[in-house]
């Protein structure tokens, strides 16, 4: 499935819902409000095995304003600290900041994006005000990088 352009009138309004969020360095986030800049690419990860679909996006989309969230059933917020701690444990420090851990109940958040399923990661242009500008499910492809660089307003 390549990039879906939001179209006015043409498919349902997508939106990422606000989470409440923590970054890998401990700094409690939300999620739009806080993203670090507007537009933002937010890559969101459902299974620990799409980490290397999260790691080639953000290799095909260098410079560009990128956070990861890795999103998890709220079961699992009894054991944050232990599983933020894995997590910042296995990554570099200057990455660390860009990780945002949120415990949210994941059909609910795909429903608000109009997608279902979660055996994909998602990657998506947001605004601060939630909407989505352009979404894409799975791992890069030319097309699928390219729809992203146009939507967060570069090309190759």
């Amino acid at each position: 499935m390549g990039a879906v352009p939001r179209r006015r009138g043409l498919t349902p309004r997508r939106h990422l819902p606000y989470l409440d969020a923590r970054d890998l360095t401990g700094v409690e986030r939300v999620l739009p409000r806080d993203l670090p800049a507007d537009p933002c690419v937010v890559l969101l990860a459902f299974r620990q095995r799409q980490q290397a679909d999260v790691d080639d996006w953000v290799s095909a989309l260098p410079g560009l304003p990128v956070i990861e969230v890795p999103l998890l059933a709220p079961a699992w917020r009894m054991v944050r600290g232990w599983i933020e701690s894995g997590m910042a444990g296995a990554t570099q420090d200057d990455v660390r900041a860009r990780v945002w851990c949120a415990y949210s109940p994941v059909k609910q958040v795909l429903a608000s994006l109009g997608e279902e399923g979660h055996r994909r990661m998602v990657v998506a242009v947001v605004a601060r005000s939630g909407e989505v500008i352009t979404l894409a499910r799975g791992g890069p492809t030319p097309g699928t990088a390219a729809a992203i660089q146009m939507a967060m307003g570069r090309q190759r």
